[in-house]
This record gives structure tokens, C-alpha cells and sequence, in this order.
């Protein structure tokens, strides 16, 4: 059932969960958008499969997975048939690991989208192999479909929820939200915590030692307007909301969040180094936000 997919596409992977299909659902809407193919992959775990004394039930189990694989690519390809009667999405059929796989597809893609959980709700075991994986190491931007409940409404009608941080490397993070908000005819909420103090007791502290805050959030916020200027006046139609705030990132992310239909972060923090501050950031918002969450990289749109 192996199609060829012509790249650059947005690939989506899918588990049978209903999770799987909400996310086909919003990668077909994004490769309507962008003009471009869909494919769509699942792989057979067999990653620790191996053939125990019992050879007959070894196999048996065996096809059982490779027939769970091969209905969650006919249940997504239905759904995306619904949807986009013209799109003839590609089908990817693997055997492995589902996060090496998807690593490899992610190569090809311009955007890699997963579910928050799998089958069976296991939402833990999901993303720390597979969408936490594709965030750490894959090689193009990661959306993770978040919404409470099956019947989540992944559309949304709120802004695009935008994290900006100091880095060198988050000029195309900024990209990549404007051109979402472009897209989707909404708002921008561009935010920036950019205190170093971890909690108020800390602020409190500093403050007493004569720290200037209103002075370094003037300096912040025009900060953060200059780093947005280029990207106003690429997308005059992005109507920008600011937020400069001396707290914590995650947890001012999460409180815009609430109405968003997207929220955008970057994969590097402070300096560049992976996983050190926006790394632990956009782990815990694909954990917990309430809307879809894309951690980009590169905006080549």
C-alpha cells in the first residue's frame, strides 16, 4: 500500500486512535492551504517484537498489527476523501519504530504532524516516543494536535498564540506564526516573558535589590517590537497583539492558549542550545495546551 510521496508534503502519522485522525484532519487543511501533497504514514511497532517459543502465536500477532497498520491509513484516507474529495493523499507503510520512521519521512516534509495520544490514550507513551522524538530530532517542524476530548474542535476561531524568545534562531519561528495567522484570517498574540527569575519570591528579591523592572520591560518590549517589524510589514493583514511580561514562559503560554487556535514556539532557547529553555517550553505545551501546537524551525513559505 507503499505510495511514493512528492516532496516537500506534509506528513502526517496516524495509529487508528481517533487522536490520529483529528490530526489528518488539520494536515489535510494545511496542505489545502499550502498547495501541497499529504501523506499520510503509519508504522507497524514491531520494534520489540520478537518471536517467542510459540512461533504460531508470535505470528498471529504479527498480522494482527500489520492489519491495525493497513485500517488506519483506509480510515485516514476516507476521512481526508470527505473532506477533500480532489486530494489523493500518498500512503506510507512501515514496519519499526514509529518515531525512527517518522524521523526519516520528516526529512522530505515541510511539516510533520502527530496526535497528542494514541491508541488507547496513552498520551505519555505516545509523545515521549514519537512527538517528542520528532521534536528533539526530526528534521522538519512538528505540529502536535492537542483538544480536549474526541470530538475537540481543532478549527477554533481564536489567535495564533506566538512565543518569542531572544535567540538568534527564532526570526523563522516568528515566520512561521504570521504566516498561520495569514492564513487562517486571525489575530496574532506574540508574547515575551523575559524575566530570569523563575518564581515571584526571586522578582521579589531582585527588587529589593534595586532591580529597574519597568526599565528592562521598555527595553523588552522594544525588543520585541523590532523583531516583529520585518514580518508586519511582510503580512500587513496580521493584526499583532503584544504581550511583554517579567514571568515565566510556559505558564504565560498556557494562559494565552486558553481561546487560541494555535500556538507557535520555537525548538532552541537562550543561545541556541537545544532543549535548554524553549526545549523544555514546547515540551510542556505539547503535554498540556489546550489547542494544536507547532514547534517550528525554518519558515520557507
Amino acid at each position: 500500500m507503499t505510495d511514493q510521496p512528492t516532496a516537500p508534503y506534509i506528513l502526517v502519522g496516524v495509529d487508528g486512535s481517533a487522536a490520529a485522525l483529528r490530526a489528518v484532519t488539520w494536515a489535510a487543511d494545511e496542505a489545502n492551504s499550502r498547495g501541497l501533497p499529504l501523506a499520510i504514514a503509519s508504522v507497524a511497532d514491531i520494534s520489540s517484537f520478537s518471536y517467542g517459543p510459540y512461533l504460531g502465536g508470535s505470528e498471529s500477532a504479527f498480522e494482527a498489527i500489520e492489519e491495525s497498520t493497513e485500517s488506519a491509513l483506509t480510515d485516514a484516507k476516507k476521512l481526508v476523501a470527505q473532506r477533500y474529495p480532489a486530494m489523493s493523499p500518498s500512503v506510507i507503510e512501515k514496519a519499526g519504530s514509529p518515531a525512527a520512521a517518522l524521523i526519516e519521512l520528516s526529512s522530505d516534509a515541510y511539516l510533520t504532524v502527530v496526535g497528542a495520544t494514541g491508541l488507547g490514550g496513552f498520551s505519555s507513551v505516545l509523545l515521549g516516543t514519537v512527538a517528542l522524538a520528532l521534536v528533539t530530532n526530526g528534521h522538519s517542524p512538528v505540529a502536535v494536535i492537542r483538544g480536549d476530548g474526541e470530538n475537540a474542535d481543532i478549527g477554533r476561531t481564536g489567535p495564533v498564540v506566538l512565543g518569542v524568545d531572544d535567540s538568534k534562531g527564532s526570526d523563522g519561528v516568528i515566520g512561521w506564526a504570521f504566516d498561520e495567522a495569514s492564513r487562517r484570517r486571525t489575530t496574532l498574540t506574540a508574547v515575551h516573558a523575559w524575566t530570569d527569575y523563575p518564581t515571584g519570591s526571586a522578582q521579589a528579591y531582585a527588587m529589593s535589590a534595586g532591580v529597574d523592572y519597568h526599565s528592562q520591560s521598555e527595553e523588552q518590549r522594544a525588543l520585541l517590537s523590532e523583531r516583529l517589524a520585518g514580518w508586519q510589514e511582510k503580512y500587513p493583514d496580521v493584526r499583532v497583539r503584544k504581550v511583554v511580561v517579567a514571568g515565566n514562559a510556559t505558564d504565560t503560554l498556557l494562559h494565552h492558549a486558553g481561546d487560541a487556535q494555535l500556538v507557535v514556539v520555537g525548538s532552541r532557547g537562550h543561545g541556541d542550545v537545544t532543549g535548554v529553555l524553549f526545549g523544555s517550553v514546547s515540551r510542556t505545551l505539547i503535554h498540556h495546551a489546550p489547542c494544536p501546537v507547532l514547534v517550528a524551525r525554518n519558515h520557507t513559505a
